[in-house]
Formats: structure tokens, sequence, C-alpha cells
């Protein structure tokens, strides 16, 4: 069975190796470094196994030097928003902790496809990738899944259906400037717009721009984590069981969409490596300019926060 190292132990981390247990994808090593805490969590979810119906290993550990050999390391760790913040706020904080990490897999676990779930996502995947010096195709980051899972069940709300039956695709920065391809989001092939008209459905995408920021506010003391954990689990399970899903991820592009160096969403084909295609599709001109938006204040963003300027 493949290993997969979830480093971050709060309810991100914890939920994803929950996940995990429950589908049978791998085994999981939960580490963070709160003492006991990562193996108090690993016991109560070994627990939970034989009501839930899974033996999956998990296990916990506060050593860093516990994610050596992983297939997949996933990094969920870092200090999430409170009201009122924007994910750009977390740069600084996070990219420390997130340094510290990319060290430990490049010393450790140097072939490993790495998942990253901590924000600004789309900003610290790029961070990620250029301190492993990796193969830009595994390191991913999960952002276009979250969202596109959000207007699913919002739109499977409105009419009252399965989720299941609902298809969304975003592309573009997790923002709320992310591109929402508005032909994608159908009902067993039917276009949303033709069930529920497209004043309704440009509200449910509004609603799903403001997702995290609205659950923030609600929850109070905490931002989203299942929703994200799940999305998380979708794209481990694609690299673990080698499926070739095909997964909105933020991951760096080359070309693509015509942009370089930076990390975005785009419809990606998933297996065991990571990325094994970026998938370009044609843009509406409506859907052109907005991203072409969206990478420009992308651009700003990173200015912004690292004072690095991307042409």
């Amino acid at each position: 069975m493949k290993r997969v190292t979830i480093v971050g132990g709060g309810n991100v981390g914890t939920n994803t190796a929950f996940f995990l247990a429950e589908n049978g994808t791998a085994s999981v090593t939960l580490v963070d470094i709160k003492e006991g805490m990562p193996i108090g969590k690993s016991l109560d979810l070994m627990e939970a196994g034989p009501l839930r119906g899974y033996d999956t290993t998990i296990r916990g550990s506060n050593d860093i030097e516990s994610l050596a050999g992983s297939d997949v390391v996933v990094i969920a760790a870092g200090r999430v928003r409170k009201p009122g913040e924007r994910r750009l706020d977390l740069y600084k904080d996070n990219a420390a902790t997130v340094r510290e990490i990319g060290e430990a897999i490049k010393r450790l676990a140097p072939d490993a496809v790495v998942v990253n779930l901590v924000e600004p996502i789309d900003t610290l995947t790029l961070l990620i990738q250029e301190l492993l010096g990796a193969d830009r195709r595994r390191v991913l980051g999960v952002g276009g899944l979250l969202s596109s899972t959000r207007i699913r069940y919002l739109v499977s709300a409105e009419l009252g259906i399965s989720p299941r039956e609902v298809t969304a695709l975003i592309i573009g920065p997790h923002r709320r400037s992310m591109v929402v391809l508005q032909d994608s989001i159908r009902v067993s092939g039917i276009p949303a717009a033709m069930l529920i008209g497209q004043e309704r459905l440009a509200e449910i995408v509004d609603q799903a721009r403001h997702a995290g920021d609205t659950i923030l506010e609600l929850a109070q003391s905490s931002t989203a984590y299942y929703a994200p954990s799940a999305a998380a689990c979708s794209l481990i399970e694609a690299v673990v069981r080698d499926t070739h899903a095909i997964l909105p991820v933020s991951v760096r592009l080359d070309g693509e969409y015509g942009v370089r160096g930076l990390c975005a969403g785009v419809p990606a084909r998933i297996g065991a490596g990571g990325v094994e295609q970026i998938l370009e599709i044609r843009l509406t001109d409506a859907e052109q300019s907005a991203w072409q938006t969206a990478i420009a204040e992308l651009k700003t963003a990173i200015a912004e926060k690292t004072g690095r300027r991307i042409a």
C-alpha cells in the first residue's frame, strides 16, 4: 500500500486522514509539532475504524523525519484566516512554515508528489515547487477542485437533486477572481442555465466565490475544512491509484493559457506522478478576459507580498 504523510494535524489535515482511511486509499502518517496531538488524533481515528468499516493504518508522530520515503506528502500546516482577513494576508506567516516543511521533503522524500493545502494556495504552491526544485508536475495545490465542488452542491440544492448529477469546472487563481466556465455547469449533461435560468445561476456562482468567507463568518472560530479535506482526498486518490482523473489543480504553468512562472488552477489529468497532462481548453471571449484579469491580479498580489515581479 502506498504511503501518504500529512504534515499538519489541524482540522484539514485530520479530516483528510479520515477520508483517506475510509476509502482505503493509502496508509497515513499524521505529523504535527504539537506534543502528543497527532498521536492522540491517529489513535482516535483508528478506534473509529471498526464502526466505520476501515482498517487503514493511521499513525501519528511529532517527528518530521517520519515523512521519509513517503509516496505523497500533503502540506496542511499553517495559520488559518480570521474573519475579515484576505487569503493573501497569510502569506508571510505560512511561507515560513512551508519553507521548513519543504526543506524536510527535499531531504527525506525527494521523489514524493507534494499536495499543498495551505493558503494562499497558488502563491505557496509556487514557493514549494521552486524550493524543491522539483518537476512542476509533482507539486500540486488544491484550489479549483474545492470551488467546483461548492458550485456542484449549490446547483444541486437549488434543483433538489443529487450533487453527483452536477458537473462544474473552475480555473484560475484560488481567489474571488477565479474563472467559472459556465458551459461546464451541467446537470446530467443539461446546461444548468436551462434549468434554473442564467440570472439565478449567476447568483449561485457568486455564492461560490464567497463561500470560504461565508463559512468563516458563520463558524467564527474556524475556516472551512470538510470540503477542503474532501477535495484533497480526491486529488490524493487520483495520484495513489493512478486513476488519470481530470481535475482542476493549481500547478506551475510553462506557457499554457499564455502564462509562465505562476501557479494557477487548470484542468489536468492526474496520475501516479502528479500532473500527466494539462488540458488547454478553448475559452470564450468573456472567459479569456476574466482569465487575464485574474492572472494580472495574482501577479500584483505576488509583487505586493514577496516583492517579486513576474512578467
